[in-house]
């Protein structure tokens, strides 16, 4: 390519390609709105980009371009149903491509590089077709009754918290999870799938209306064929374990990706308990190595039976195995995999698939009776902990979506009516009693010759020998630490300095090093995702936190997991997925990599933080169910598998319980069931009450909250002795982690 003169027009000179750049954004504490002034949605096309776009094809027409190329910019899935209409010959998602990512941009169009990523959402036709836009953002619900409630003598905490709420009532149906479920029974002409209930277009639903790009989809400039060699169950590891040959048919260099799924039994029991099951689920991925057109690379991919299991909420009360039909199939998207999971089933385009299915892709086994799985990590029993999660507890009738009937398609509605059964449980003031500790007791300022530094290596069970030095912290020393007031010394306990910074992006490390230059700018946390590829993100993590080690921080608060749960929460870009085992898998890799270079990881937000717009008084009313298979998922995944240091709570109320004041979260599940042994933050200057947090299982308060709260709630007994040096221990037993 030469430099054209001064001249030259772009018209002659450089014609090659028309490059356009789409970029849509969200942001922190503000939802993408959903309608624009032109009352389009958001991510679809403005009106004066489709002005571009014709003008583009029309050049194209008359010779001018030689193709036309659109670059998406942006983590939020944009409407990409148009492509086709204005004659595109390739679409690029870059959304955030860091410091140097655009010269792996322009590998990729010159074809110096060849992309082997995968998307990590579904790319609908149309933004607002999931039934969780019903309620999302901008569609804040508030009570019919608000009078009444405001009323009604019930301390809400200090946010107005009383007058938000969001209805998860698509359950556990996000992203392809809906689309591809409706799919099948739309083949299989099962509950109402084909009815105009949810469709865009106001005819009957139709996939190839409502998808442009699933998620797992793909492109590279050669070929593979991936060939299921077979797949084995292993007792030990309680897995399955699959054997995948990859061959490269092309003829440039390349690697792929292999992607499993899983399809689970819907059967009567699980109609009749609400038991509802996705047609089909992301439940393992590996990726080869550089393969030469012709080579070969078997990859074989781990499926633990946990994820094949379902949260039976009204049922079994825990992750049951449902009796059936299990089937395990390879495929390039969630969608191809699904086709050959029908195609072993018997079904072909006669019966309404859109494309012939591989049923060699897929390996079927069947569960002849219905068991129940133990999954606890610490021997604490899984069970229940949210039964007044739904609005249906209190009498509601909430229309909860179930493929049973389609028709049950989520509809706005402004009658909700609160009880005074709802505001009981909500009642910030009824929390907690005061403490029963005798507070006379309380041992502070002894000198017991203990330095933080002489705990290095002490078991944090051995309570006799913490307690030593937690006896010489006075109790305005020790409210610091809790509160996260701490950020100076504390010479007592030659406590140091403790400092964290953001974040998920990598590049808001807002401190140089001393030889002046910037810490690294890496790509967003969606690019990452796309990767597929677990191996790429420890190195990015332990880059990561080699910039960090380098300005002296001892954690970081990052990786962010929620849930991409629709396309337009302000916070998707911070965030992997709307699939939590990708989500789960990516970060435990990112975790295990920070910390390997001695920076403590924060992960965040816990949980169910899924949008921005009132984030610190919106009340995310979601079923056990959903719970535990969407929005908590992740977080079990990443503290099972990488340990992280620290969990970040979030800001939101879940089931009318701030999450940082939410103790069957944050002690019952997190602590009792994961066995997580770490410490936990709140978020910035929370809404929470600071003493009802520490009671809950956090145990620090970000960004100096109020300590002397903290320490009158000590003195009285509404936080026991035992509470808050606990939680002083699981913080100074951080600090001793970073060596």
């Amino acid at each position: 390519w030469a430099r054209p003169s001064w001249s030259s027009s772009w018209q002659n000179s450089c014609n090659d390609a028309a490059i356009v750049v789409l970029s849509r954004a969200g942001g922190e504490s503000t939802d993408a709105a959903m309608k624009t002034e032109e009352g389009r949605n958001y991510l679809a096309l403005s009106s004066q980009e489709e002005d571009l776009m014709s003008y583009l094809k029309q050049q194209k027409e008359a010779g001018v371009f030689g193709s036309i190329i659109v670059l998406v910019n942006s983590e939020q899935a944009m409407e990409l149903g148009w492509l086709d209409e204005y004659d595109v010959d390739a679409c690029l998602v870059v959304g955030r491509p860091g410091a140097v990512g655009y010269t792996g941009i322009v590998n990729v169009l010159t074809g110096a590089a060849n992309p082997s990523g995968r998307l990590v959402d579904t790319y609908a036709s149309n933004s607002l077709s999931a039934p969780a836009t019903v309620f999302a953002g901008e569609n804040t619900q508030t009570w019919a009754n608000l009078d009444w409630v405001e009323n009604n003598d019930v301390d809400f905490g200090t946010d107005g918290s009383e007058n938000n709420w969001i209805v998860y009532a698509e359950g556990i149906y996000v992203g392809y999870k809906y689309y591809e479920t409706r799919y099948e029974d739309t083949v299989l002409k099962a509950g109402n799938a084909d009815s105009t209930k949810g469709s865009s277009t106001g005819n009957a639903w139709n996939y190839a209306d409502e998808v442009s790009f699933t998620f797992g989809d793909g492109l590279s400039y050669t070929t593979f064929e991936q060939k299921l060699d077979q797949v084995k169950y292993n007792a030990e590891t309680d897995s399955y374990e699959a054997e995948v040959t990859v061959t490269n048919t092309g003829d440039v260099a390349g690697r792929d990706v292999v992607e499993f799924y899983a399809q689970t039994p819907y059967g009567d029991y699980e109609k009749e308990n609400h038991v509802e099951k996705a047609a089909v689920q992301f439940v393992g991925m590996g990726k080869t190595k550089l393969l030469e057109p012709g080579a070969s690379e078997k990859v074989t991919v781990s499926v633990d039976r946990y994820f094949l299991a379902s949260y039976d909420t009204y049922g079994a009360e825990g992750y049951i195995m449902s009796a059936g039909d299990y089937y395990l199939a390879v495929g390039n998207s969630a969608h191809d995999a699904l086709n050959n999971i029908l195609a072993a089933q018997g079904k072909t385009v006669e019966d309404g698939m859109d494309a012939e299915g591989d049923a060699e892709k897929v390996y079927l086994w069947n569960n002849a009776k219905k068991t129940l799985l133990n999954v606890s990590y610490s021997g604490d029993e899984v069970t229940n902990r949210f039964d007044d999660a739904s609005l249906e507890y209190y009498g509601e009738d909430t229309d909860y979506l179930t493929r049973s009937d389609w028709s049950t398609f989520p509809e706005s509605y402004t009658d909700l009516t609160a009880t005074a059964d709802m505001m009981a449980a909500i009642d910030a003031e009824g929390s907690y009693e005061p403490g029963s500790s005798d507070t006379s007791a309380i041992i502070t300022g002894q000198d017991n010759q203990m330095t933080l530094a002489k705990m290095y290596g002490v078991p944090f069970d051995d309570t006799e020998t913490w307690d030593k030095l937690l006896n010489q912290l006075t109790t305005e020393e020790m409210t610091r630490i809790v509160t996260g007031s701490a950020l100076s010394t504390i010479p007592s306990i030659a406590y140091p300095a403790m400092f964290m910074k953001d974040g998920p992006q990598g590049n808001q490390l807002r401190t140089y090093v001393e030889d002046g230059t910037s810490a690294t700018g890496f790509c967003g946390e969606v690019l990452r995702a796309c990767s597929f590829n677990r191996d790429l993100m420890y190195e990015v993590g332990t880059a990561m936190g080699e910039d960090w080690y380098r300005t002296e921080t001892v954690g970081a608060y990052t990786p962010a997991v929620n849930i991409h749960r629709t396309p337009y929460a302000g916070r998707n870009f911070e965030y992997y997925s709307e699939d939590p085992y990708l989500a789960g898998k990516t970060g435990a890799a990112m975790v295990r990599g920070i910390q390997s270079q001695h920076i403590g990881a924060s992960v965040k937000h816990f949980a169910a933080n899924n949008k921005e717009t009132n984030r610190k008084d919106s009340d995310s009313r979601v079923s056990e169910r959903a719970l535990r298979e969407i929005y908590l998922k992740q977080f079990e995944i990443i503290v099972k598998e990488a340990h992280p240091y620290t969990i970040m709570s979030s800001y939101n109320l879940i089931n009318g319980i701030h999450a940082s004041e939410n103790k069957e979260l944050l002690t019952g599940i997190l602590r009792d069931e994961w066995g997580f042994d770490g410490l936990v933050t709140t978020d910035w200057w929370t809404f929470g009450e600071h003493y009802r947090e520490t009671k809950a299982g956090n145990d620090i308060k970000m960004a100096a909250g109020y300590p002397e709260r903290i320490k009158e709630a000590y003195e009285k007994g509404f936080i026991t002795e035992e509470e808050i040096c606990r939680s002083a221990r699981r913080i100074l037993n951080m600090i001793l982690k970073i060596d």
